[in-house]
């Protein structure tokens, strides 16, 4: 079970502070008027940080910790006067306490004969569960590193390696060493924390384990050094051979708060959290490298730590550099005290957005903002332009929230930024509304020199791209408006054309010559999703953006709505593959699991085949009622009146979920929980299959 909670720990405690505490406020608050971050303040020495997180928690702690702050939760008290005693301490003994243990555009390059992961950013790699070079293929599957031969007519294994670290692991590839990012706990490292023999209670249950890999043997892969960094991973990008890692530690859990037996004893209860605090030392701040025996080695050196002018929240935001040629070594970590959602490279800037901290007073009884038209997202800049350590440039702040990392974008030094009004946590409203933004960096802020508005009213933002000076945006409530937005005047941003259809595009990838392909949902015009939609928009008339065709699978979700990496256009033919799992495509009920191949060009798009894998391969149970996969969909009747499908299989099911598909010279490659197959570019017939 705690393997499931865990990696959730961040926006757990994100609401939590959101929403805990007493609500004692009858009054509206106007958030226009609280200025989310203005430029940072940087600290010489760890004594000047210390002096300035307790000056903040002292003004929030109260009888029951710190807003959201004690995972665990407060020691409660066994009676009103069991604290007087404990009040009574002196201080200095108080300060002998043992306090906790501490020491000191899709890769593959221009004219290249393979595709690599489908990234944003030209040159800008991003991690990914396969990654190839063109001979090899490197892949994680079912939580091993698969090393795998793609040279020849088909695929074979070269060696494997079992990542024992954590989870949802993902990977960075430099020559023949490969980072691996996965997710994890302190239970994964130490063990259980109750009946641990040390008895190591963390203050950060949720961790990130760093592995570095070497394949010079690709018979024998070897983890050669680990890491593990309390706090939960986003997301990292390599440029150039080096790779910068970002991560957010919440808010510190450890603190020995007590709560209140009842409303007399509040006061007391108050005086003792107020002392833990004083007394707090600044490793119960600060997240950490954890070694193995429990010890803690300060992540962000007090120097490299950076804190709103406005109170942002307890939380760690990370930006690591690892040179990917040399190893893992010094992190050279900076750190802002803020938390962090949403990651944006451009190669010579990152930028992490940060969700809103929320106070109490800005919110209702319920939790929900008091004004929630008036949420701001705080965005801060950092340069990585080089290789070494990244440094802190400016923070700045936009309306509303974004959707993903596609809301944001770097053009001749400028951030364009597309967001939704209201809090990431809402929905749209008949108030609702989206803006493009554009901010420059003057004097350590990001400040806001443009914007366009009311795109998309009473509608949310499902799409976003950036090309040259046009952005694309997709909002949907019921209709998809796609706006063209005219970006050559950064302090002029404006609608430049809208076009109006069913459903919408939750993803969108430019594909040259003024085309750009859409992934998402047909929708009926009350708004009701029908299934996977893959359209095609001329664009090159930013005033009178058209679409040229689509393609629907009746039934059908893919995971490109909500990871671009999913998605493969190979622009040499056309070609577009796009995971899909449809029920009642056939309609009446049968079931099919794949990638579509398409063909997608000036003339339209047009139906290829599709690519199913598990045909003859050993497929766990529950995914089959047969034994054997057919090679090919055959629609099957449903059950008859009365007849019941069996719980452990679907009434027909032709495949498991494709995850990846890349091309390798004349094939396209596909990956699966299952294994890898290689189908011809051209016929899309069967080439080649390796079972996990």
């Amino acid at each position: 079970m705690k393997r499931f909670l865990i990696p959730t720990l961040g926006l757990a405690l994100l609401a939590a502070a959101c929403t805990s505490g007493p609500f004692a406020t009858d009054d509206e608050v106007d958030l226009d008027e609280v200025e989310l971050t203005a430029e940072l303040q940087s600290f010489d020495e760890c004594d000047e940080f210390l002096d300035h997180v307790k000056e903040q928690a002292l003004e929030r702690v109260g009888p029951y910790g710190l807003e959201g702050a004690d995972y665990w939760g407060p020691v409660p008290m066994e009676d009103g006067l069991a604290m007087e005693e404990d009040l009574a301490l002196d201080s200095a003994e108080a300060g002998d306490a043992e306090s906790p243990p501490t020491t000191a555009g899709q890769t593959g390059g221009e004219g290249s004969e393979f595709s690599g992961t489908n990234v944003q950013v030209a040159g800008v790699d991003e991690p990914d569960i396969v990654k190839t070079d063109g001979d090899r293929v490197l892949a994680i599957a079912n939580g091993t590193l698969h090393v795998v031969d793609v040279s020849g007519e088909s695929p074979a294994e070269l060696g494997s390696l079992g990542l024992d670290e954590g989870w949802e692991h993902e990977m960075l590839v430099v020559g023949d060493r490969v980072y691996v990012f996965g997710q994890s706990d302190v239970y994964a490292l130490y063990g259980d924390a109750e009946t641990a023999d040390d008895e190591y209670y963390p203050d950060y249950p949720s961790t990130l384990t760093i592995s570095e890999i070497d394949i010079s043997d690709p018979s024998e892969p070897a983890v050669t050094e680990s890491v593990t960094v309390e706090g939960s991973y986003l997301s990292a990008r390599l440029v150039d051979g080096t790779i910068r890692l970002i991560a957010s530690t919440p808010q510190p859990t450890g603190f020995d708060f007590v709560t209140p037996s009842g409303p007399d004893a509040e006061d007391m209860a108050e005086e003792a959290n107020r002392r833990v605090i004083e007394e707090s030392t600044i490793d119960q701040w600060l997240p950490a490298i954890l070694g193995p025996d429990g010890e803690r080695q300060i992540l962000v050196d007090c120097s490299n730590l950076y804190a709103p002018g406005e109170f942002s929240g307890y939380s760690t935001l990370s930006v690591m550099t690892i040179d990917g040629n040399s190893g893992l070594g010094d992190l050279g970590a900076v750190g802002v005290m803020a938390d962090g959602e949403t990651v944006y490279s451009s190669g010579e800037s990152l930028y992490v957005a940060t969700n809103r901290w929320l106070s109490e007073e800005m919110l209702d009884e319920q939790g929900n903002p008091v004004s929630d038209e008036a949420y701001s997202t705080a965005i801060h800049k950092f340069d990585t332009g080089g290789s070494e350590p990244a440094t802190y440039l400016a923070s700045g702040s936009v309306r509303g929230h974004l959707l993903n990392q596609f809301s944001m974008d770097e053009s001749e030094g400028n951030l364009r930024v597309a967001t939704t009004d209201g809090d990431p946590w809402g929905f749209a409203t008949d108030s609702s509304q989206s803006f493009v933004s554009v901010l420059a960096q003057e004097d350590g802020q990001l400040v806001e020199i443009g914007q366009v508005g009311e795109l998309g009213p009473t509608e949310e933002i499902q799409s976003v791209r950036f090309v040259g000076d046009v952005g694309y945006v997709v909002t949907f409530r019921q209709t998809d408006p796609l706006y063209t937005i005219d970006l050559s005047d950064p302090t002029n941003p404006a609608v430049a054309g809208e076009l109006k259809i069913l459903g919408y595009s939750a993803y969108l990838h430019p594909a040259g010559d003024g085309l750009l392909i859409g992934v998402g949902q047909d929708a009926t015009a009350e708004g009701t999703q029908l299934g996977t939609q893959i359209s095609l928009f001329d664009v090159s008339d930013p005033a009178k953006p058209t679409e040229v065709a689509k393609h629907v699978i009746a039934g059908g979700s893919s995971e490109v709505e909500f990871d671009h990496r999913a998605f493969l256009y190979w622009p040499d033919t056309g070609l577009v593959v796009v995971p899909v799992s449809a029920y009642g495509f056939d309609g009446y009920g049968a079931y099919r699991t794949g990638a579509i191949a398409l063909s997608v060009n000036d003339g339209g798009i047009s139906e290829l085949g599709w690519i199913v894998h598990g045909e003859g391969a050993a497929v766990p149970e529950s995914y089959l009622c047969d034994e054997v996969l057919p090679p090919e969909p055959v629609p099957v009747e449903p059950p008859a009146d009365g007849e019941e499908i069996p719980d452990d299989c679907y009434p027909t099911d032709y495949g498991v979920d494709i995850d990846r598909s890349m091309v390798i010279g004349g094939d396209v490659f596909t990956l699966s929980t299952l294994g890898l197959k290689s189908n011809d570019l051209a016929s899309l017939a069967d080439t080649g299959w390796l079972a996990w």
